[in-house]
This record gives structure tokens, sequence and C-alpha cells, in this order.
């Protein structure tokens, strides 16, 4: 630990505060702002070690917690902080090959398919707190269907929803916002991950060698166990059927990317790429079920390679320590 390292943290926990604060005004800048939050905290934890990231993630929380209030500061923690901490960490670990049958002097580093189902899990979990904090349930759902009702009707006076019309948009809702909300937030996240993976490399500080995200992007098979556990325990009813929902969400955000991750892998050098990739991602923001075929390639192309890198080299940042497998 050093001065150097407290300094760094106290900068990103304050970045991250200020991204996350903004969002408070309701501008579209602030929400795009908001998005890049976890950043800071994962290039300081990145770069600096475990300590600046703690450093950070401290400032942040008290930070919000002060200049907004404790309920948000939580939610943040949860959502953002938490996660960006982690992710960080578990991308520093690394151990010697040959403990896991790889070759004599090299560094075996954490593989990113751990660290993408590890933030799976962790935003899920987030999302399953803060969904317990609020009382989330069907009046909540159906608080929020009214007011999504009220302000369509305000738009177009002619706009009307019959009495059965909305018990099954509300049942819709009820299953649609837990499954939603980690999958989207799981896509932020490993976004920014990438984002702090090339700043941090940029600045010089990355000890971790380069993950070739099209082949390494990818989920290990355990993911897909708990995956097919959540599904079948989402069917249930109650707070049960909702949290067994979110980690669903979750997890079948993580194999939608590892899918896109093959479909790169597939059409490097392709003359036909560009036009590949207009076509399949306009199609994606169209309508999100065309993005259900790489959902199905992502579960079938599980893995877990791990980067390696001369043993020999400097440490992980404030000393890491190994990973275990």
């Amino acid at each position: 630990m050093n001065v150097n390292m407290i300094g760094i943290g106290l900068i990103a926990g304050s970045a991250t505060a200020l991204l996350c604060l903004g969002v408070v005004a309701g501008s579209g800048l602030s929400v795009i702002l908001y998005f890049l939050s976890a950043v800071p905290l994962m290039v300081a934890t990145l770069g600096w070690g475990f300590v600046a990231g703690v450093t950070g993630a401290i400032v942040a929380a008290v930070a919000i917690a002060a200049f907004a209030n404790l309920q948000l500061a939580i939610y943040i923690v949860m959502t953002t902080i938490l996660p960006a901490t982690a992710a960080g960490y578990w991308m520093n670990l690394a151990r010697p090959a040959e403990e896991i049958g790889g070759p004599a002097g090299q560094l075996a580093w954490y593989p990113l398919s751990d660290v993408i189902v590890r933030l799976a899990i962790i935003t899920a979990g987030a999302f399953i707190v803060a969904g317990f904090l609020i009382g989330y349930g069907p009046a909540l759902v159906d608080e929020l269907v009214g007011e999504m009702i009220a302000r369509l009707q305000e738009a177009n006076p002619e706009f009307a929803f019959s009495p059965e019309g909305r018990e099954s948009f509300m049942g819709f809702m009820t299953g649609a916002i837990p499954f939603m909300q980690p999958a989207l937030w799981l896509m932020v996240l490993v976004g920014s991950l990438y984002l702090a993976l090339g700043i941090t490399r940029a600045s010089g500080r990355l000890t971790r060698p380069r993950d070739d995200w099209p082949t390494a992007l990818r989920l290990p098979r355990s993911g897909a166990i708990i995956l097919a556990v959540a599904i079948a325990i989402s069917f249930f009813s109650g707070p049960i059927g909702l949290a067994a929902t979110a980690i669903a969400g979750a997890l079948v955000s993580g194999f939608t990317l590892a899918g896109f991750a093959v479909f790169h892998e597939r059409t490097r050098g392709a003359p036909w790429r560009p036009l590949a990739m207009i076509t399949v991602y306009g199609a994606v923001l169209i309508t999100l079920i065309a993005a259900l075929p790489f959902f199905f390639v992502g579960l079938f192309a599980t893995s877990r390679p791990m980067p390696v890198s001369p043993g020999g080299g400097a440490p992980p940042p404030s000393g890491t320590p190994p990973a275990s497998t």
C-alpha cells in the first residue's frame, strides 16, 4: 500500500460518484455518463491494484450517500461499485501455468469467461436485493403499468386499454422487468470492462496480457448448468420465481454476448463482414428476437481460455494473490 494507490482510489471514486450523481438531473447525456460509471473503478483496480479499487469504492459510496441519499448509495454499491471492483480484482488474478498443466515459467491468468459468469451472478443478485428492498411484486407493477397507460393516454387521448389487456400486460411486465434489468446491465458492465482494459493498457499499467475477446468471451459450462436451474425455478410463483428470473436474465445476456463474440471470430477477414455486421446489429436494434440465434450459439460454445504471459514479468498490482481454478 502506498500514497499513490490511495490517491488513484480517491480520484476514481470521485469520478464514479460524479457520473452516478449526474443521472439525478435526468438529461440524456447524464444517463449515458451513468453507463460509464463503473469504468473509473475498474481502471483503478486493474492498473493500481485492489487497494486502489477498494479506496475508490468507499469514496464513491460515501459521496453518493452524502450528496444524494442512502438508498441510492446502496443501489449504486450493489449494481456498479461492487461488480466494478470485483471485475478488476478477478482480471488481475494469475497463477503459475504449470500448476494447471501448462508450460513452466508462464503465468496463467483468470479466464475472462469466469469473470463474465461471476459478473452475471453479482448483477442478478444486486437486482434481486434491490427488488426486495423496494417491495417488487404485482402491486408495484400495477402502479407502474397504470403510470405507463396514463402517459400513453396523455399522448393519444384515443388510446384505450381493456381490463383484460391491462391484466395481460401487467403479467408480462411482472416477469419482463426482473429479466431485462440484469440482462441489459450485464451488457453495460461487460462493455465497461472492455473499455477499462483498453484505457489501462494504453496507460502502461495493465499487467494482464491482451485477451482476444472474440475467442475469449465465452461462458464456462457451469454457467449453462446454473441457467438451466434458474429457468426451471423461474416457473414458480412469488419471490423465488422472480429471483430465478433475474439470474436467468443475466446469464442469457452473457451467453448472447458470447454468441456475438463467436460471430466476430468466424467473420474475421471475410470481405462481406461489414455488411454482415450492419445487418445483424441493425436487426437486433429493431427487434431483440434477432439476438436469439446468438444466444444459442453462445450456449453451445462454452470454454475457459486462459491467457498466459512470461512468469518472470512484473507481478499483478499490489501483490494480487494467485487465482484458484
